[in-house]
């Protein structure tokens, strides 16, 4: 049997536990590894309509006005509560101080009858604020559908640039060892040839770092638009679609008068500025409501009455109207009540009052004043929103045109630059150019199809704003 002594014993264990530790960290990596997330552009639009705090807070909008269009639909039914009371006290009766107590219980009602129409145009103008929170959140999905689409193709854009740029830079590492043992060798070109291939290896440089300096930046953007509150990696496709769509300015024009959330948006507003005018004028009418009680009540001495409850009910109307910058209010009340303490018998009364509040109406005339103005105000916005978009749709489709032909452009300066590559490689077998001339052309063909992926990326995005415009989220589609 091996006897192990105590150093060597603590060495092994130190050796297990190493190891065990690195093979972890190497599961780790190999799972972080694997587990970065993959996303693509629905994935993004998908991710942000369920995540964006800014949709988050139109749902919740959405709630609370349909939360008040229930609020001002009962107001136009019967207001009912349950009553309970209870009195207790003591009594002077002659010379004794005899303890007493009162109760009654039962259901209270009101019904507005005349309201001059306020309490429909409440519960119109409501209804025009639900519909209005269904709209601004539809037009927020839309907002944030083309902001998703705009960064993830400018993310694509930069993935594909900083991957044509490293590719570059490893050519151009291989020309620059090749320019670098011309010159042991004493060429007539191998300074130039160094100091071109060198220059290029800096320039490649730069563009890389400045392309991952952009990258990052428009990776936070996307995160942020898609509702994550912190960094993390993820990959992208590098395939950017070329396909080129057909547009009509005049479809364009008639699709957006139809479809466009702004003018439907501006168009209920102004409904609910109308409603409120109308619920301004109500107050120029009188007001009546009906009210009633029906229940059991009661009251006795406690020491020398047995309690009983009888019944109780009371009928009456309120009217309300405003005359000559005054208030004049007429109720009128029937009850029948059990008695009251010292009473023999029922109670049975009739009442009517008539009060006039001077000057307290002053204020409506300010108020109908308000009202007409915003409601001038928002005819003019309905009408700015209408001409709004129609200009929006023309700059979109203008747009969409220059970006097509600057993408026309950017494949026309790739399809130059890569035969220029061409040519240089067949001088340079013919010792009529050098190395510096290779590099020159391979920094120009690179940054040619890096120009030309952010062209075609620029021409989706284009394509997204003017279907933003319109107010149809895929009517063009570029595949």
């Amino acid at each position: 049997m091996k006897i192990i002594s105590r150093p060597q014993c603590f060495f092994r264990i130190g050796y297990f536990l190493s190891s065990l530790f690195l093979c972890l960290n190497a599961s780790v990596a190999g799972e972080q590894k694997e587990t970065i997330p993959f996303y693509d552009l629905p994935s993004c639009i998908k991710t942000a309509f369920s995540q964006n705090p800014s949709l988050i807070l139109a749902q919740k909008e959405i709630g609370i006005t349909n939360a008040r269009r229930h609020v001002s639909a009962s107001a136009l039914l019967t207001a009912i509560s349950l009553k309970m009371e209870e009195t207790t006290g003591r009594a002077e009766v002659g010379a004794r101080t005899p303890s007493f107590v009162t109760r009654q219980y039962g259901v209270q009602a009101t019904q507005p009858i005349f309201s001059g129409g306020k309490l429909w145009a409440d519960w119109r103008r409501s209804s025009r604020g639900s519909e209005i929170a269904r709209l601004q959140m539809e037009k927020q999905r839309l907002d944030v559908r083309h902001s998703i689409t705009e960064t993830f193709w400018r993310v694509v854009a930069l993935e594909k640039a900083l991957a044509i740029y490293k590719v570059m830079y490893k050519d151009l590492q291989e020309d620059l060892a090749k320019a670098v043992r011309h010159e042991l060798g004493e060429a007539r070109s191998a300074k130039i040839e160094l100091l071109s291939a060198r220059a290029q290896n800096r320039e490649c440089e730069q563009l890389i770092a400045e392309t991952e300096e952009n990258l990052l930046e428009t990776r936070l953007n996307l995160l942020e638009a898609m509702g994550h509150s912190r960094y993390f990696l993820f990959e992208v496709p590098l395939e950017i679609p070329s396909s080129r769509v057909e547009v009509n300015e005049a479809e364009c024009l008639r699709l957006a008068r139809s479809h466009r959330l702004e003018i439907k948006i501006a168009e209920k507003v102004m409904e609910s500025a109308a409603l409120g005018r109308r619920v301004a004028r109500s107050a120029y009418f009188p007001r009546v409501d009906l009210n009633g009680f029906l229940g059991r009540s009661g009251s006795a001495y406690v020491e020398t009455d047995p309690f009983t409850y009888r019944k109780d009910w009371n009928a009456g109307v309120k009217a309300s109207w405003p005359l000559f910058w005054s208030t004049l209010k007429y109720s009128a009340l029937k009850e029948k009540t059990s008695p009251k303490l010292g009473e023999s018998s029922r109670t049975e009364t009739e009442s009517q009052t008539l009060t006039m509040s001077l000057g307290d109406a002053l204020g409506m005339r300010v108020e109908n004043l308000e009202n007409k103005k915003s409601f001038q105000e928002e005819q003019w916005r309905f009408e700015k929103a209408r001409r709004d978009v129609e200009q929006e749709v023309r700059l979109a489709v203008l747009r969409v045109e220059a970006a097509k032909k600057k993408l026309e452009s950017a494949n026309a300066k790739t399809e130059e630059a890569q035969q220029m590559l061409k040519d240089t490689r067949s001088l340079l077998q013919e010792d009529r150019a050098h190395l510096g001339d290779l590099a020159s052309a391979r920094t120009r063909v690179s940054t040619a199809q890096a120009a030309q992926a952010q062209a075609q990326a620029d021409y989706i995005i284009a394509v997204s704003a003017l279907n933003n415009a319109i107010g149809i989220a895929d009517h063009h589609r570029v595949e």
